[in-house]
């Protein structure tokens, strides 16, 4: 007979077998979730700071933290707290110097620093600090082998 039940011990094997996948794919999804989180946490850092002569087209004050650019209009920036107003569907203008559609389906927003950025988070992460006098090719060579850096290891 050919078609006999699989023995009592190869169901647990292959149920095992089975758990064994499942919590892999699972670890592995929280391993990309836990990455995921942890450069949107430094991304922020790099973001937070003052932006000069930029004001909130939601409140009509100067930014001062997140600045967030709106991809779809052509000039429409918001601070956190406008931001936050917006993921509950609430979009305003209180500058008036421009139309905004006041519908938050219209907009998509992003995170934005642009050349004036000044960061209020000292030594964030990710940020590089200051370069070390890079090596002339007369300079003795770092090895300490005592022959000139061009001669020895600038090859």
């Amino acid at each position: 007979m050919s078609d006999a039940a699989p023995s009592a011990a190869a169901v647990p094997e292959e149920l095992a077998a089975a758990q064994a996948a499942k919590r892999a794919e699972i670890e592995a999804r929280i391993a990309a979730l836990r990455l995921k989180q942890a450069k949107e946490e430094e991304q922020k850092t790099l973001f937070f700071g003052d932006h000069p002569g930029i004001t909130c087209d939601g409140c009509g004050v100067n930014i001062v933290g997140y600045r967030y650019k709106c991809k779809d209009c052509s000039n429409h920036d918001v601070c956190e707290s406008c931001y936050d107003s917006h993921q509950k569907g609430v979009v305003t203008n209180s500058l008036g110097k421009q139309v905004i559609s006041t519908k938050a389906e219209d907009h998509r927003f992003f995170l934005h620093k642009d050349k004036t950025f000044q960061p209020l988070v000292k030594k964030a992460a990710g940020m590089t600090e200051a370069k070390t006098a890079k090596t002339k090719p007369n300079d003795p060579c770092t090895c300490g082998s005592g022959i000139k850096f061009k001669k020895c290891c600038n090859t």
